[in-house]
This record gives C-alpha cells, sequence and structure tokens, in this order.
C-alpha cells in the first residue's frame, strides 16, 4: 500500500464519482479505478459499491476512510518537519562551552541571537573542559565549541579556528594581602613565592598549563597549594586567605567583598578565547550559529577598537 493509494481513496470517497475525483487528481478516470481495484485486492475488502448511476462507501470504505486520513495528516506532518528541520527552523544543536563561557560577552551575545532567531530549536549547552571538548569535535559529538587556550589549540582536520577574544588574566587575592594595595600592575616575579590556589590538572582546564606557562615564562614554577575544579571555589579560598590566583577578567566577575583584582605587569598574561566548528557536514544550524557567533565577534572588536575601548 503506498501514499498515492490512501489518496486516490480519499479524494474518491469525498467526490463519490470517479470522473470529478480524477479530474482533481489530475489523472485521466481508468488508471484511478485501476489503482482503488488494487488497493481493495490488497485489503481484500470491497471499499465502494458501485453502480451504473452512484459510488457509494461500504461500511469497511467508511472506517478506511478515517484511518486514511489520518495516515496522510501523519505524512504531512513528518514532510513539513522534515522541512522545517532542513531550513534550520526546528531541530537540536549541541555546543560545547568552558566553564563560565556564558561571562564572555561575543559568547552570550551569539547564543541569545541564536535563540532569538531559532526559538523552536533545542539548544544543548554542554560546559566541558578544553580537551575533553576538542575529543567530542573529533568524535562528532560536537560541531561547535567554545574554547579558552593561551595558544591556538590543535584541532581535528575539517574543523575552523576563529580567535573570538583576549582579555587579560587578573590577579585575585584577599583584601588583606601584602600587594593588595598596590596602585601599579603587579609584577610576575613578586608572586615566586606565593602559594597558588589553582584548577587541578587533573581536570583537563587549559588555564592550569597556561598560568603554568606564563609564570615559567617569569622564571619560576607557580607552587600550587591548593587545587580546585570550580572557578567558584578558587575565589572561595582566595577569599579565606588560603592563597593568591590568576584567573581571567571576565571570571573575577564573580567577586567577593573580601577580593581584591588587581592587574599584571606581563603583557603575555592575556587568555584567549577561540570558537571551533566544523566547517562540511554540520547543516544549517550549525552553519547559524557560526555565523551568529562571527557577527558578535566582529561587534566586539569593533567596541574594543572604539575610543575608549579595552582589551
Amino acid at each position: 500500500m503506498e501514499l498515492r493509494h490512501l489518496r486516490y481513496f480519499t479524494v474518491l470517497a469525498e467526490e463519490l464519482h470517479f470522473g470529478r475525483a480524477a479530474d482533481r487528481l489530475g489523472i485521466s478516470q481508468p488508471p484511478l479505478s485501476q489503482q482503488i481495484r488494487a488497493l481493495e485486492t490488497e485489503l481484500s475488502v470491497r471499499l465502494f459499491e458501485r453502480t451504473n448511476r452512484r459510488v457509494a462507501l461500504t461500511e469497511a470504505g467508511r472506517l478506511f476512510l478515517a484511518e486514511a486520513r489520518a495516515t496522510l495528516a501523519q505524512a504531512d506532518r513528518a514532510r513539513m518537519v522534515a522541512s522545517r528541520a532542513h531550513l534550520g527552523e526546528i531541530g537540536e544543536l549541541a555546543i560545547g562551552l568552558f566553564p563560565s563561557a556564558l561571562l564572555a560577552p561575543p559568547i552570550a551575545d551569539a547564543i541569545l541571537a541564536f535563540r532569538k532567531a531559532h526559538p523552536a530549536v533545542r539548544l544543548v549547552l554542554r560546559e566541558t573542559a578544553a580537551h575533553p571538548t576538542i575529543e567530542a569535535l573529533a568524535e562528532g559529538s560536537l560541531g561547535l565549541a567554545f574554547l579558552r587556550y593561551g595558544t591556538p589549540p590543535q584541532l581535528p582536520k575539517g574543523h575552523r579556528l576563529v580567535e573570538m577574544m583576549r582579555e587579560p588574566m587578573m590577579l585575585v587575592l584577599h583584601r588583606t594581602h601584602r600587594l593588595a594595595r598596590s596602585r601599579v600592575p603587579v609584577p610576575l616575579t613578586a608572586l615566586a613565592e606565593e602559594p597558588f590556589i589553582h584548577f587541578s590538572p587533573r581536570a583537563g582546564n587549559a588555564l592550569h598549563d597556561h598560568v603554568a606557562a606564563i609564570c615559567e615564562a617569569a622564571g619560576f614554577t607557580p607552587r600550587i597549594a591548593q587545587e580546585a575544579n570550580q572557578n567558584g571555589s578558587i575565589l572561595a579560598l582566595v577569599g579565606n586567605a588560603l592563597g593568591i590566583s590568576i584567573l581571567p577578567r571576565s571570571l573575577c566577575r564573580l567577586r567577593l567583598p573580601e577580593l581584591r583584582i588587581l592587574p599584571l605587569a606581563e603583557p603575555r598574561a592575556v587568555s584567549r578565547i577561540w570558537m571551533a566548528y566544523r566547517t562540511r557536514g554540520g547543516g544549517s544550524l550549525l552553519a547559524d550559529m557560526a555565523a551568529h557567533a562571527l557577527a558578535a565577534h566582529e561587534r566586539h572588536a569593533r567596541a574594543i577598537a572604539a575610543p575608549g575601548g579595552a582589551l
């Protein structure tokens, strides 16, 4: 049984006249009669009573009509869903995010713009550390991700990397710390003997390696006194005067009254945020999300370049 058989049947059931039904269907009468007979043969039931003067539905035909209409309506809905999904109007899109990514203005702006453009799309935000996110891109479970890396990360083949923004790394310390009242950027060398509170290397967070690299470039290895896996935990530990930390400026927005946030006198102490996305086979939703992100990146870059703009 094919959908066309059901369409022929429903039109004939509505018209109860082979000539008028054939006209509606855009076919001649003999093929219509042939297809109706084939449907009845397949079902082993008579759907119409035919005489020289009239065509009428049998009881079986009347009951079959309701089911045929429901089947055709479901088929139309299936076609509509497929078409809307192809056009990017509905569906699902998974995006990889580094922790606290939505504190970065271009990322928040891009996701908000995509949500407004596609309100029926289910947007799945997967917040994971950098290294697992890159693995997910390689496996294909993610088509697009935002990453925080000090240097350009290595991506799987077939992916594009775009730098979304840069922001300074900041010194986070307790308000009673000896450096808390500094009115000039703090040199990294002043931190050589300080106990650091930072992300665990086992968490897969690229900030651990980044902070280690800039400290080593300044001539010392940071002494990690306490490890944590969440930004909020690091800030709370510093707020209890258990050590200092170096974090990107956007992560310092969640500040406590016990904290002081100071700039560093180190030009290499800059965090970089990237967008990585698959360039082929990702579908229209992925392409549209990337387009919104690129537009947000350009707006952010213009704001930084404008008079009074800051890194």
